[in-house]
């Protein structure tokens, strides 16, 4: 989070993710369902990565590229491909400037909890 807020990124320390499969937009009859469920963020690329790193006992942290605001939300319009390559590109600086902030302060390797998140969990 901190590194995020050096670079001046809007930081959301809580949410919902509703995972799609993709690559695809959402109808408007799904958006509206999702914002209808309290979801926050629709995403094609959080599952299977967060379960697998969790089975492998590697740390994940999920940054989402925001591109734009589905197509259930009230008053919004449908979005262009074009517009969304636009502010992916926008999102990519950010993200390499966040990565060179937050990859070299990480711990090494084995300091945290997702080195035995499985601990007591095999049988």
């Amino acid at each position: 989070m901190a590194g995020a807020r050096a670079n001046d990124l809007d930081v959301h320390e809580r949410g919902t993710v509703v995972v799609v499969e993709g690559p695809r937009f959402s109808t408007r009859a799904e958006s509206g369902w999702y914002s209808a469920q309290g979801w926050d963020v629709v995403n094609m690329t959080q599952h299977p990565e967060a379960a697998l790193a969790r089975e492998l006992e590697m740390c994940y942290a999920n940054v989402s590229l925001i591109t734009d605001y589905d197509v259930g939300v009230e008053g919004v319009e449908p979005v262009s491909v074009a517009e969304i390559l636009r502010v992916f590109e926008q999102n990519n600086k950010k993200l390499r400037d966040l990565l060179f902030e937050v990859i070299p302060n990480l711990p090494p390797s084995g300091d945290c909890l997702c080195s035995t998140a499985l601990d007591g969990a095999r049988f």
